[in-house]
This record gives structure tokens, sequence and C-alpha cells, in this order.
């Protein structure tokens, strides 16, 4: 139990949280103040709220969560902590560049080490185990496109190495269509419980929670952070969402350069002992492919295996029920593009996650001002698990006075913003096609 002693009330059930682990913050009520406030109770957030008690115990900060801790994008991803920021490490080498590629794949290392390290110091009991991640390709485009990657990442100097179809097979012994992958060193988890003991480290170090609290309106002049029940008076503020950054006012075109994009998933039924040894798998470690619109997944200790995909454009950071019901019910029959002899499993729960992506693919790590008094943190185009805790570090240590934020990768080009009209009428038919292009007949 994370909150010994303390009643638990109720809370929703997820994948990763089927019953509550904590009691719910308050709401906030009427006009507040304080030195630092944070919008966004997830991965970035409770890690910059976290980062600035460790170094400045006497800052006064809030965090603001429109929802309930654990329960929204940040504790609903497939928990996959690899190395990865930015666009293909293969479109890094010719912009911006090799050096800027070596530290930025490097960063993405020292991100995944510093998961680890924090959920050590605060004892976080999240099932965090060395499992590694593997981009396959099911594809015969999709392997020479693996191919030219692990080139890229030997020119670099790092060991990502390209497994062939043999090697496959002694892991994965039904997966006949997977041509070649490449492996990264990765962990995996379980992302709500991560979530929930961050709140508790931040909680036992000061910080003060608000749930059940969304940020309507932000006015700039002032700092002022506008919730149903009244005002916060802030001196900073950082914006630590991601796709939901459109539903805030007064952030003016900034808001544009962030698409929100929902990713559907699914576990299926715990599989028979006899299913398990027909596919192998017994190492565990995460998969996605690479395709254009791949899927992602993973074993469960439960005997249970989660696979997502199927993005689709959240318009007004929303999706509607019968889009819900028609993406992500297809998700198990997907499985046979990887074991084709799981063709017909049945879906045990379903739902969907509200990512925040860029046109270039690039994370956003970014003052709001010339000031540098506001700030967001956000888009991490599906890969934020280890780079959202290392961002919010990096962000807390520079507001503390302490550091500087790092040049790599946060001095990465910055996505253009498009008109909402633009994007209402283009990202669907864009993500349409790359439906298309990804398609396999099985």
């Amino acid at each position: 139990m994370l909150f010994p002693g303390r009643q638990v009330v109720s809370a929703p059930s997820t994948v990763w949280l089927p019953f509550p682990l904590d009691e719910a913050a308050p709401a906030a009520a009427g006009d507040m103040t304080c030195e630092i406030a944070i919008v966004g109770g997830g991965l970035a957030g409770l890690s910059t709220a976290l980062h600035l008690k460790m170094a400045e115990p006497r800052l006064d900060v809030a965090l603001l969560e429109a929802g309930r801790i654990g329960y929204g994008a940040s504790g609903l991803n497939s928990g996959q902590c690899a190395p990865r920021v930015g666009p293909a490490i293969e479109r890094q080498m010719r912009s911006p560049g090799p050096d800027f590629a070596h530290a930025a794949y490097a960063y993405s290392l020292d991100a995944v080490a510093l998961t680890a390290s924090l959920v050590n110091t605060c004892a976080i009991d999240c099932d965090m185990h060395t499992a590694g991640q593997w981009q396959v390709a099911l594809r015969d485009a999709d392997a020479m496109t693996l191919e030219r990657r692990a080139a890229a990442y030997r020119a670099l100097g790092f060991d990502v190495p390209l497994l062939g179809a043999d090697e496959i097979r002694a892991s994965l012994p039904d997966s006949r269509r997977i041509r070649n992958a490449i492996a990264f060193p990765a962990r995996l988890l379980n992302p709500g419980r991560l979530c929930i003991g961050l709140k508790r480290a931040a909680l036992e170090r000061g910080v003060r929670i608000f749930e059940n609290t969304r940020v309507s309106r932000f006015a700039r002049d002032t700092g002022t952070l506008h919730v149903r029940t009244g005002t916060i008076g802030a001196s900073r503020v950082v914006f630590a969402v991601d796709g939901g950054i459109g539903g805030i006012e007064g952030l003016g075109a900034f808001r544009r350069s962030v698409l929100p994009v929902a990713a559907f998933a699914a576990v299926t039924r715990p599989l028979s002992a006899a299913e398990r040894d027909v596919i192998g798998w017994r190492q565990g470690h995460g998969l996605y492919d690479a395709r254009p619109m791949f899927n992602f997944l993973r074993p469960l200790a439960d005997g249970r295996v989660l696979i997502g995909g199927g993005y689709r454009y959240a318009r007004d950071e929303k999706i509607d029920l019968d889009l819900r019901a028609q993406s992500a019910p297809d998700l198990p029959g997907q499985l046979a593009l990887f074991f084709p002899s799981l063709p017909s499993l049945t879906a045990d729960a379903v739902w969907h996650g509200l990512l925040g992506c860029t046109l270039n693919e690039w994370p956003v790590v970014k003052a709001l001002d010339a000031d540098r008094r506001f700030w967001h943190v956000g888009a991490w185009n599906g890969h934020g698990v280890a780079l959202a805790i290392a961002a919010g570090r990096d962000l807390a240590h520079a507001m503390a006075g302490h550091v500087a934020i790092p040049s790599v990768p946060w001095a990465c080009p910055h996505a253009t913003g498009l008109p909402r009209a633009v994007v209402r009428t283009a990202l669907p038919l864009y993500l349409g096609w790359l439906r298309h292009s990804s398609r396999i007949t099985i």
C-alpha cells in the first residue's frame, strides 16, 4: 500500500490500476497563490514538482491536475521506458546532424537510467524490470529501413544490434512474418503505479497537489490561472500538458504547434499455457513495428497481451464513442501480424490515451515569454516515459537557478504551428493515408 493508514476512496479502474491505491487530493477551492504552479499531473508535471522541491525545499509549489493522477495519458501508456527522442536516427543524421543525433540519443539513454534511479530513490513499487524493446519489420521495405537505422546507430558508436531471422525465431518461434529487428535497451513498468508513486514522493516533500482541478484559462499578464472554483496566482507557471494544451485559453498561437492524437489500446484474455509455448516471448521484451502507423505490444505478468495502435485525430482533445468503438476492439486481431497462432483473441479491456505530437516529431521544452517565467513541456510524440521525467528534472533545476536547460535535446528544432481549421481538415486525411500505407493483409 502506498499510503498506509489512510482511507482509500473510490477511483476509476484501469488495466494498470484495477483498484485504487491512494485517495484523491482535494480540489482547489477559492482563490490562492503560490510561487510556482504546475499545470498537469502526468509524468512531466510530477517530475518537475518533485525535482523543484528536491532542489529548493523552501519553494511553494502547487500542482493542478484536471482529473486523478495515474488515470490520464501518463498512467495509461504501455509502460515501455525506452531510449528515443525526436524523429528516426537516420533522419537526425541528416538534420540537425550527427553530433546532435549522438548527443540526443545519449541523453535518452541517460533518461532511462534517471527513471530507474528515481524509482529506486523514492521506493516506488511499479514493477520496473529490464526487458528490452525490439522494433521489428513486418514488410520487406521496413526491413531495409531497419538495416539503415542500425547502420546509423553503429556510425554514431551505439550498440543497437540488428537481429536476423534466426535470432528472432529463437525468441519468438511463432513470428514468421518478422523479417528483422533492432534491439534497444529498455525497462518495462506499470505506468499507473509510477504516477501514484511520484505523487506520493511529491506530497512527502511538500508539493501542494490539487486533483479534479481543470485549468480553463491563463492570464499571461498576471500569471493567473482560472479554475472552476477560483483563481491561482503564480510567479511562475509550467504547463506540463501534452495533447490537452489546446483546451487552455490564453496561450494564443502556441497551442497550434501541438497536435492532439488519440492512441488506442487493448488487453487480451490470458493466454493458455499451450499458446504461450507456441509464441515463446519468454524474455518479455516490448515490441513495436517499423510501419508509419505501427502497433506496440508487450506481455503482462498475468498472461495477457497488451497491444496498441489505431491512431486518430482527437478534435477538441476528445474522441467520440463511435470512433472508440470502431478502433480499439480490432486491436487483438492485429496480434496475428506478429504471432499467426493468435488470430482470434478477444479483448478483456479497451481504452485510449491522448498524445501530444508535433509535425517534426521533436518534443517541446520551451519558455513562453522573454522573462522565462512561463514554460511548456510536453509533446512527446508517444515516447514520453523517460523523456518526461528527464525534462521535468532539467526544467526544475533551471527554474531553481542551479543549471541552464541542456541545449541537447531541448534546443531541437521547434515545430511550426498550423491554423486549427487546417489541422481539423488535413490531419485526419494524413492519418488515414498513414493507415492505408501501413496495411498488411493477414
